[in-house]
């Protein structure tokens, strides 16, 4: 295998197939880049058997010559090294020759020889259409703010690995999707073009993995299946495995008939919330929140460092008095999601799941749960 290619296109392509590789894989060739030259392309695979990724790098871009082909082959190089010598070399091109397993990496200053894989030891990864699989496509800007909206709401306990995901669940023209850790819970619902019916859940892992490499413009293709979920870059595919197990039927936290609500700016409630905090540490971040018709106050309370107070001003409240404690995090990573200048928040009772949403953000939810905390 030869070739002569431009250093940046092939250090982007490194870079989003790299996420894939496990460096302490028991599996030697699944430490290193599948590089597959034909005729064409050059075709980049990086794998760990439960998330795989491909970039493929044409000859021209733009009617630029990106890659010059002189003997077509395939190999695996370590990912580590590759990287770190594409990503180091000052070079405009970089030329890779591989003979007999042994790759000579020479940019303008610099020649390395590198060790190599026989490409037959590679596991098989299958990048075609998902059998029995049913697609969408969405736009890359809307998939992003998906993810920055609920992927917060997972958790990273390996005990409820279902939880470690993110559920897309599609009825109809309806996908909802949902992230929870039992203790908070963020929902969005998408109207897609097409009416389809599926229920996995994607681990964050894959899901972060593709908030990285996607750019905005792009429009994304997933193909999802009982046992794999593919996305559809164009020049880029990720295929993970789905979360076995069934995800929690959280549409109850969501049916409750409110009796309290606190309509509210959003700048003033994160600037009280984050002042409170200040008294608080890691493990004891709970604030609380005193309403009722005639004044709302967020308070703190710390045994080592003492106590705040502080009134809101900008607000509408209805309902009884009520006092209700809860995680300064988990509030604050749920008012950021919805992004909107107004927020209500709904309560029915103080040990009851509050549900915060906006007026500017509909089809987005955020559940937080209550905690005790001191009298």
């Amino acid at each position: 295998m030869k070739l002569k290619i431009d250093r940046i296109e092939l250090l982007n392509g490194l870079n989003k197939v790299s996420k894939a590789v496990n460096s302490k894989s028991p599996l030697l060739a699944l430490t290193g880049i599948k590089f597959t030259l034909t005729e064409h392309y050059l075709e980049l695979v990086g794998s760990d058997s439960d998330l795989s990724i491909r970039c493929i790098i044409g000859k021209t871009k733009q009617d630029k010559t990106i890659i010059e082909i002189e003997e077509i082959g395939s190999s695996v190089i370590n990912e580590r090294l590759i990287c770190e010598i594409v990503r180091k070399v000052d070079s405009e091109m970089v030329e890779i020759t591989i003979i007999d397993n042994v790759a000579k990496i020479k940019s303008d200053k610099s020649i390395f020889t590198v060790n190599c894989i026989p490409a037959i030891d590679y596991p098989p990864v299958v990048f075609e259409d998902i059998s029995n699989g049913q697609s969408f496509d969405i736009d890359a800007l809307e998939l992003k703010n998906l993810f920055d909206q609920t992927l917060f709401a997972t958790t990273d306990k390996e005990s409820r690995q279902v939880l470690t995901g993110l559920n897309f669940k599609c009825e109809g023209n309806n996908l909802e999707v949902v992230a929870t850790d039992t203790f908070r819970l963020s929902r969005k619902n998408i109207t897609l073009n097409d009416s389809l019916e599926f229920n996995v859940t994607i681990p964050k892992n894959t899901l972060d993995n593709v908030n990285k490499i996607v750019e905005v413009g792009q429009l994304v293709k997933i193909t999802v299946s009982d046992k794999k979920v593919s996305f559809d870059l164009g020049d880029c595919t990720i295929n993970s495995r789905v979360i076995n197990g069934t995800f929690p039927d959280t549409s109850r936290l969501l049916n409750a008939t409110f009796v309290e609500e606190l309509k509210i700016s959003t700048k003033e409630l994160i600037g009280a919330v984050e002042r409170a905090s200040i008294l608080l540490t890691e493990k004891n971040n709970v604030v609380k929140l005193n309403m009722d018709t005639e004044e709302v106050y967020i308070s703190s309370k710390s045994s080592e460092y003492g106590y705040s107070m502080e009134k809101l001003n900008d607000y509408a409240y209805e309902g009884e008095k009520l006092t209700i404690s809860f995680s300064a995090k988990y509030l604050l990573e749920a008012i950021k999601a919805l992004s909107s200048e107004e927020i209500s928040l709904r309560f029915t009772g103080d040990m009851r799941p509050i549900v915060i949403t906006s007026k500017t953000n509909p089809e987005l939810i955020e559940v937080i749960l209550p905690v005790r905390s001191y009298s």
